[in-house]
């Protein structure tokens, strides 16, 4: 037998093994992003609060539709790890982060994880798996508000069904990507420092 033909029984037995490894998921939210380093909020303080608003806590089903699918879920609340990664982005761009306690602080920051959507499909040759997220951000300032949704939807093409590492990449650079943007929006900064 060739190297050639090794290799490709390797591979066959790699990908049975992984196949044997299936089974419900439990996903850690952990957004990890990185912004420059600015003044832009001026040692201004600001209240952050982060909250789970979505209807179904389960993401969706990964496996094989001939065979089986499992469930995938995320394991904790998301919404401390969001406020964190915000509040330091926040501390990165100047600002001094204070914790949310009542409806009444100026300026603040809520963000809201609205939708977090997982789809496996399997295709001809390779399993599709696509996640939907969406972060609805309520800035405040006295009188002004802004409201504004973030949503970023992203893919992964796999061999064989998307497996726990898979797709807990796919839900952290999509929550992440959805904050770095919310974060990078000037019309939301503006309302935090006027």
């Amino acid at each position: 037998m060739n190297f050639d033909g090794r290799l490709l029984i390797a591979f066959g037995l790699a990908t049975l093994a992984q196949g044997c490894a299936l089974g419900p998921e439990k996903i850690q939210v952990s957004p990890s992003f990185e912004l420059p380093a600015s003044l832009v909020g001026s040692a201004r303080p600001v209240a952050v609060a982060a909250a789970d608003t979505r209807d179904r806590k389960k993401l969706g089903e990964v496996g094989d539709p001939n065979r089986e699918m499992f469930d995938v879920s995320v394991e904790d609340d998301p919404a401390p790890a969001i406020s964190g990664s915000v509040s330091q982005a926040l501390s990165r761009l100047g600002y001094k982060v204070e914790p949310y306690s009542s409806g009444d602080q100026d300026p603040s920051l809520t963000i809201e994880l609205q939708t977090l959507k997982l789809e496996s499909d399997k295709r001809a040759f390779d399993f599709l798996t696509t996640l939907h997220a969406e972060v609805l951000a309520h800035a405040r300032n006295g009188n002004r508000h802004f409201d504004q949704k973030y949503d970023i939807t992203q893919r992964m093409n796999t061999a064989g069904p998307a497996y726990a590492s898979d797709t807990s990449k796919l839900v952290n650079d999509a929550v992440s990507s959805a904050l770095r943007d919310m974060l990078s929006d000037q019309r939301l900064l503006d309302t935090l420092n006027n």
